[in-house]
């Protein structure tokens, strides 16, 4: 599952109805926001709050919104989206099983421990109306480790919890710093949809964009790939003669090679002659042609997953933008593909 985070920092606007419409058109189905932070003007938060969740209904979200102790009178009343409440720490054993009666709750994953998990054991509750997100981290540095991460996850699931996470935005990074608000630091101001497909492989349920803008761009990539099943990967062509040729959707082999990705498509047209040119070093993300030299093999198209020397009997024709290559290593067997060219002088960089 998906979701995005707006805050009430940011105005209920025109603009604000048009972006949550474009996430739920795009696959997004929950909003995440919060009734405790700092710089939000006290005044504000509750009519905000309430215009929010009319968004989320209207677009057919549901809301999660963090609270904690001092915060929740805030929350309007009489709200009709689904709403789950992530509970800031300082809620006792006895809060919690108290509000996960009226409401489904998110606890802090970083916090919970045996002796909690005793305890609402003891009290009855319910766990399946109890999440477990981890935290954003706005100053770099601070994120945390893959490793720990994973043992977290594993552990949490094994009690029965479903798993949160937080990615990075590319648009409209959340101040003060802007430096955006990943859970994992290895995250930080890398490709969103590769993060997202990481956090998934590290057995986490829900994947949230933690920053309030996110480009009309990446939602396309993100449809495409978790309702369409197709990778769209950016790339520049030297050399278009080949690529001009093949359909739009494009496969890797069902049997994929270690070191690049085998588009199937290629051996299943007749080719003409391909002389040797351009024959420099393959590095991660290079599309490449065999040539006339490699016999029956020429014409086939390969996008190289890992540094390779130059070889005579292969063209380089093109490259995968730099942000899209840390892409390649979810392409699976049979993966679609969709390669999308760019205009010069972009690198797809975020």
């Amino acid at each position: 599952m998906l979701g995005f985070s707006y805050y009430l920092n940011d105005p209920i606007n025109p603009k604000a109805q048009m972006y949550f419409q474009q996430m739920a058109d795009h696959g997004f189905e929950e909003v995440f926001s919060s009734l405790h932070i700092p710089e939000d003007d006290p005044q504000v938060k509750t009519k905000r709050m309430q215009q929010l969740m009319q968004l989320a209904e209207n677009d057919g979200l549901s809301v999660v919104v963090d609270v904690n102790k001092d915060s929740l009178k805030y929350l309007p009343h009489n709200l009709t989206a689904k709403l789950t409440l992530r509970l800031d720490d300082g809620f006792s054993p006895e809060d919690i099983r108290d509000i996960s009666q009226e409401m489904p709750i998110a606890l802090n994953a970083s916090t919970i421990n045996k002796n909690l998990y005793s305890q609402l054991h003891e009290y009855q509750v319910d766990f399946s109306r109890i999440e477990a997100w981890h935290n954003f981290y706005p100053r770099p540095e601070t994120g945390l480790g893959i490793d720990w991460f994973a043992k977290r996850n594993r552990w949490l699931k094994s009690l029965g919890f479903k798993t949160q996470a937080f990615i990075p935005g590319d648009q409209h990074l959340r101040g003060p710093l802007k430096l955006g608000l990943p859970t994992l630091e290895s995250q930080r101001n890398k490709n969103p949809l590769a993060n997202t497909i990481q956090l998934l492989e590290l057995g986490t349920d829900k994947v949230f964009i933690g920053d309030p803008g996110f480009s009309s761009s990446m939602q396309h990539k993100f449809k495409q790939y978790f309702v369409q099943h197709c990778l769209v990967l950016d790339y520049q062509a030297f050399d278009e003669t080949v690529l001009s040729e093949l359909p739009d959707i494009l496969h890797n082999r069902l049997d994929p090679a270690l070191d690049v990705i085998r588009i199937v498509e290629v051996r299943q047209r007749q080719v003409s002659n391909i002389p040797a040119q351009n024959n420099v070093k393959r590095s991660i993300g290079t599309i490449t042609v065999d040539n006339e030299l490699y016999g029956r093999y020429m014409g086939e198209l390969q996008i190289v997953k890992t540094d390779l020397p130059a070889d005579e009997k292969v063209n380089v024709i093109g490259s995968i933008t730099k942000s899209d290559q840390s892409l390649l290593q979810y392409v699976g067997a049979g993966q679609k593909i969709f390669l999308n060219k760019l205009s010069g002088g972009n690198d797809g960089s975020i």
